[in-house]
């Protein structure tokens, strides 16, 4: 029995940078295919990767605005490109992001599932639709006061441009730091920053 050999494969080690890679290599190639139903037809609409990398960073640029790295962020969203969207820019500002379906109706115990999650999650914002956004009444609201609301599909596609990059925690080796008789251990990837 012979085995089959397959070719070692490079996985990217960040999907931040690896979706930006993508969108300046291959911008016009197809990055997500969102599918929905429109009576009993299905609609497929493809979104490329540049237009994909544009809509995350204008979500997280306004993310990154109000918010500090590490705050946690309710996605209540169904699963569409919105979804993806808010997952990916939360990624981009270094938020945490904790999905969580929309709730059914805004009868009471649905709202209170909502609102134990949020709470327990302590979240700083919440992103939805505008279609979702009525399902949450005003005595809802009054219980995520701590939490902003925002509508991802009422961002502007023009805040991409304040996006910045999100540098995570850990540790910056900066050139003073370095000296040259103690190496690094082996079993950490380290990132060096020439200031």
């Amino acid at each position: 029995m012979s085995t089959r050999l397959i070719p070692s494969r490079r996985y990217p080690d960040n999907i931040v940078v690896h979706l930006q890679t993508l969108a300046r290599e291959r911008p016009a190639d197809t990055a997500l295919i969102v599918v929905s139903a429109e009576g009993e037809a299905f609609i497929d609409r493809k979104f490329a990767y540049a237009s994909l990398d544009l809509q995350v960073k204008a979500l997280a640029a306004v993310i990154q605005k109000k918010y500090l790295p590490g705050e946690r962020a309710l996605l209540l969203l169904n699963n569409d490109e919105h979804y993806v969207i808010s997952f990916l820019a939360c990624l981009y500002a270094g938020i945490i992001a904790v999905p969580i379906f929309p709730p059914e109706s805004a009868r009471e115990k649905h709202l209170a599932r909502l609102i134990a999650i949020a709470n327990d999650a302590k979240a700083s914002c919440i992103l939805t639709t505008s279609e979702i956004l009525p399902l949450i009444s005003s005595a809802a609201i009054a219980q995520f006061a701590k939490a902003d609301i925002l509508a991802v599909d009422a961002i502007e596609q023009s805040n991409a441009s304040r996006w910045h990059a999100h540098t995570p925690k850990g540790m910056k080796l900066l050139s003073s730091n370095i000296r040259q008789d103690q190496p690094l251990h082996p079993k950490v990837s380290w990132s060096v920053i020439i200031i």
